[in-house]
């Protein structure tokens, strides 16, 4: 027989092993939900042996109630023979898991590799796009409500400003031009649907000086191709245009001048006697009239020696006396 003290012992621990088995069997079924396949019907298994055990603690805990000891050795058999297959069942589950852990680390191992070369790359690919942005020609982003995201140095040295004063500021007000609100604007076109707008524009810095750029637009786009602004580039040709100016001056007055001789050129109808030029109308001129008409010619009238000697020749004649004493 055995002592009452250790029977009261025996269902105690019992007692305290099946709260267990009931605790690890609610566990078991959270954690089937999130198992991998790998080992999820590994895990099913042993879930059904904690509830194999817990049969057998309530079997135990009943017998030893109605205190009926002819089974107590078959459930302890049960017991110790269902312990050792739950062990080796949490061995291969146990290796199975280590086995995926070691590929996972492994796999972590190469993605974390993969990332800094990509990190790299991205390191080295933003470096190169900021040379780029930040050369010396004024660049400018802006979003399709007209507000400026970013500009480069070369732009605010132009236009006046700070990145955190241009920064939400509208196009319209950093640099205030005769395309702006028309449909000559690069971003309305932009958004219309063409895929490069280059013109010439006259624009104001912050100073309210004008100056003329050649501005060459592109769309500027997100991550999935989506036009979200555009990118402009500001060539200065305000010199050039100044020096084309004086240039088509210079043209036109040498045209008009290249006129007027002209109209001295080729043959001109002259009467020979008096003298008198025939124009395009048909009319008989003066020929001092004439050529201060068509040359801005003026004339100071006098009398040559021959002239003189003829039509006046007493007075010729003194004249030449005075000059030539013998």
């Amino acid at each position: 027989m055995i002592p009452f003290s250790l029977h009261i012992i025996s269902i105690i621990m019992v007692l305290i092993g099946t709260c267990f088995m009931i605790f690890s069997i609610i566990t078991s079924l959270k954690v089937n939900r999130v198992v991998t396949p790998e080992i999820r019907s590994k895990w099913v298994l042993i879930t059904s042996l904690m509830v194999t055990f817990l049969l057998g603690y309530s079997t135990f805990l009943f017998l030893q109630f109605k205190n009926i000891e002819t089974y107590f050795e078959m459930i302890g058999a049960i017991v110790f023979l269902g312990g050792a297959v739950f062990v080796f069942i949490v061995m291969l589950l146990i290796q199975n898991t280590l086995a995926v852990m070691n590929r996972t680390s492994r796999e972590l191992a190469d993605k974390v590799i993969e990332h800094e070369e990509v990190s790299e790359e991205l390191s080295q690919s933003r470096a190169t796009l900021e040379s780029i942005f930040n050369n010396a020609i004024p660049l400018c982003i802006t979003d399709k409500n007209y507000q400026i995201l970013r500009a480069n140095e070369a732009y605010y040295e132009v236009f006046g400003g700070t990145p955190g004063q241009l920064s939400g500021q509208n196009c319209f007000d950093s640099r205030p031009g005769r395309s702006c609100h028309t449909e000559d604007c690069p971003l309305a076109k932009i958004m219309q649907g063409e895929n490069e707008v280059v013109c010439d524009t006259v624009k104001q810095n912050d100073s309210g000086r004008e100056r003329t750029f050649i501005v060459t637009a592109r769309p500027f786009l997100d991550a999935d191709n989506n036009i979200i602004g555009i990118v402009e580039s500001f060539q200065d040709i305000s010199d050039r245009k100044f020096a084309e100016e004086i240039k088509e001056e210079l043209i036109e007055e040498l045209q008009a001048a290249l006129d007027e001789v002209n109209l001295l050129s080729g043959f001109l109808p002259i009467c020979a006697s008096c003298k008198k030029i025939r124009d395009d109308k048909g009319y008989w001129n003066q020929i001092e009239s004439y050529l201060k008409r068509h040359s801005g010619v003026e004339f100071s009238h006098g009398i040559c020696p021959e002239c003189a000697e003829q039509l006046y020749p007493d007075y010729y004649k003194r004249i030449s006396e005075k000059e030539n004493p013998s």
